[in-house]
């Protein structure tokens, strides 16, 4: 009778340690050697989305929400249309406030609707992504090579914002890499 309380008892001490160490394998800390090595492993969690791609869906019947999350600076000397510019480093706390989207003239979309997000290159575009994935949206996708891709494979579909800048037509200083 003791050895089989014995036996009880270890096998839920057992239990315990396996359940334990199974929730902290889950919540490991990763650590990136590079802003590369980062990008790429986000690169795994999200969907990416061709020029193409967002041509037909800008040309469709769905219901989308473009952002470009690159800086303000970056937008004024084109932008993709019908695009709202929120940086990466505000999107996270303007995506679901009620005020900032009135305040745009726009609709907020919803957690299911599809979102496509772009930057210079795509790799904010690929972080911004995955961030608005961690927050709960479910229909996120970063455009494959951002801005620069869209230019090439569509050179005469993009707008300006010179005017906001009083009339400036050098290219602003490069903001990164990406």
């Amino acid at each position: 009778m003791l050895n089989l309380i014995k036996s009880l008892i270890m096998k839920k001490i057992i239990l315990l340690l396996a359940v334990f160490f199974s929730l902290n394998a889950c919540d490991k800390k990763q650590d990136y050697s590079s802003a590369e090595a980062m990008v790429d492993a986000a690169k795994q969690n999200v969907t990416l989305i061709t020029a193409d791609d967002l041509y037909e869906l800008m040309n469709g019947e769905e219901i989308y929400t473009l952002i470009d999350v690159r800086q303000e600076i970056e937008n004024y000397y084109g932008y993709i249309p019908g695009s709202v510019n929120i940086p990466r480093g505000s999107l996270e706390f303007q995506i679901g406030k009620q005020e900032y989207w009135d305040n745009a003239g726009l609709y907020m979309p919803e957690k299911g609707e599809i979102i496509v997000l772009y930057c210079k290159k795509g790799d904010r575009g690929v972080l911004a992504t995955e961030t608005l994935s961690k927050m709960g949206y479910t229909n996120v996708k970063a455009l494959d090579g951002g801005w620069k891709e869209w230019e090439v494979s569509y050179p005469d579909l993009y707008e300006k914002n010179l005017e906001k800048l009083g009339g400036h037509s050098s290219e602003p200083a490069s903001s990164g890499g990406c």
